[in-house]
């Protein structure tokens, strides 16, 4: 029986950890006991009651304390394979593997993708497209430099994860705000993260074009393209993103193209064992990176993955992590899913005589979350409330399902909800 452990997880974690043990795995789960990013729901529970060793972590973030609990292990028995699915852990994570020689990315390429300004820097250096950007300690560093280029921009932090804080940055009211949120962040954010949003802006120059992603995996000098993905963006906030759709709305050529400059991003980082997710923007002279998160696709993307494919990406993520001769499958989608996340765009309360349970006949429908959708409830702005799923034969139609399911449940709920952008 092969041992797998997972350090930290979010949903799609909990679902690998299901498949895993589905498949004969022994798991341990490295779970941080103070703050998590699944959602605790009768699912997750059956799946944590199934695994066969839970050890609480104080802060995947610190490489001493992920190494000794790795040591704990080794001391007993063998790690076959180590998976972290959550992007602030991963330069611990990486660093303790390595001290132990158990097969994970190389510890410099993960630094050199969570560093988002070194990241670009790296590019540059190996000649690989990329965009200017700089970093701002202070609120007066982030005006000079907005006064001494050409808006707009992007400020987000410089090693932060799931597009918290990044904002569309046009105007001077707009830097001290996006700059201060930024700035105050390590004073409130959770311990264990403290040190990551202590590394100041990112400045970057605006890109527009289509938000996609490259989903690629590289193990024993080989590449793997397994899907160029979609994104669906906030109308309000560009920086927002609804949701995610497979396969990409570009042409095979375009997608090809975004394979072949995810690998170069792959290969000028240093990103050599796993699978990476890539974020790019498609502009008019062609993809550019956004940002390489060296992890696995999150959120709901595995699912959408295997609703299009009719594959499990898992198999392929457990392969390469345990250094498995096992096939690693490359199939082709056959209909194509997306998604809308379900977002208030200000504070509010659901209406009193909320009814929605008949929007799951919708025979297109393939998954709904609704958790936090209940009559009264109070909501916080860009809170996310549910997903929805959709899937047809083409895009266009798969699109225009989700659209007006999303607006039927904006008029439900009562409360605006922030709508797709289409360019």
């Amino acid at each position: 029986m092969k041992h797998l452990i997972f350090i930290d997880a979010n949903n799609a974690a909990i679902q690998a950890m299901d498949e895993a043990l589905q498949r004969g795995y022994k798991v341990t789960f490295f779970r941080q006991n103070n703050v998590y990013f699944y959602q605790n729901n009768d699912y997750t529970q059956s799946v944590l009651r199934r695994i066969h060793t839970i050890v609480d972590m104080k802060n995947g973030t610190d490489v001493s304390e992920v190494a000794y609990l790795l040591s704990s292990i080794l001391r007993q028995e063998t790690i076959d394979g180590v998976i972290a699915p959550n992007e602030p852990s991963l330069e611990a994570v990486a660093e303790a593997c390595k001290r132990y020689d158990i097969p994970f990315s190389n510890p410099q390429g993960v630094k050199n993708a969570r560093n988002k300004h070194k990241a670009r820097a790296t590019l540059e250096e190996h000649h690989v497209p990329t965009i200017r950007s700089w970093i701002a300690n202070t609120l007066d560093e982030a005006k000079t430099i907005f006064e001494q280029n050409n808006p707009p921009f992007i400020f987000k932090p410089v090693s932060g994860f799931d597009s918290l804080l990044a904002v569309k940055v046009s105007t001077q009211e707009e830097v001290s705000k996006a700059a201060m949120n930024i700035l105050n962040t390590s004073e409130k954010i959770t311990l264990p993260y403290t040190e990551i949003f202590s590394r100041g802006i990112l400045i970057e120059e605006f890109l527009s074009g289509k938000l996609i992603s490259a989903e690629v995996g590289i193990y024993k000098d080989m590449f793997f393209p397994f899907m160029i993905s979609g994104r669906s963006q906030s109308r309000f906030n560009e920086c927002i993103e609804l949701g995610s759709l497979m396969p990409a709305d570009l042409s095979n050529d375009e997608k090809n193209k975004c394979f072949t400059y995810a690998r170069g991003v792959c290969q000028a980082l240093g990103l050599d064992h796993g699978i990476y997710h890539i974020e790019l923007m498609y502009t008019k002279t062609g993809p550019i990176l956004v940002e390489a998160n060296p992890r696995l696709m999150g959120g709901v993307m595995p699912e959408i993955y295997h609703q299009a494919t009719g594959e499990s990406i898992y198999p392929s993520l457990f392969t390469i992590a345990t250094c498995s001769d096992s096939p690693i499958k490359l199939p082709s989608a056959y209909r194509a899913v997306t998604v809308r996340k379900i977002m208030p765009l200000e504070n509010g309360i659901i209406a009193d005589d909320l009814f929605i349970d008949d929007i799951k006949n919708n025979k297109n429908l393939v998954n709904f979350y609704a958790d936090k959708i209940e009559p009264s409830r109070q909501v916080s702005e860009n809170e996310v409330l549910g997903r929805i799923m959709v899937a047809h034969d083409d895009l266009y139609n798969a699109n225009l399902i989700a659209d007006e399911i999303l607006l039927e449940l904006e008029c439900r709920i009562g409360i605006k909800l922030h709508q797709p952008l289409y360019r």
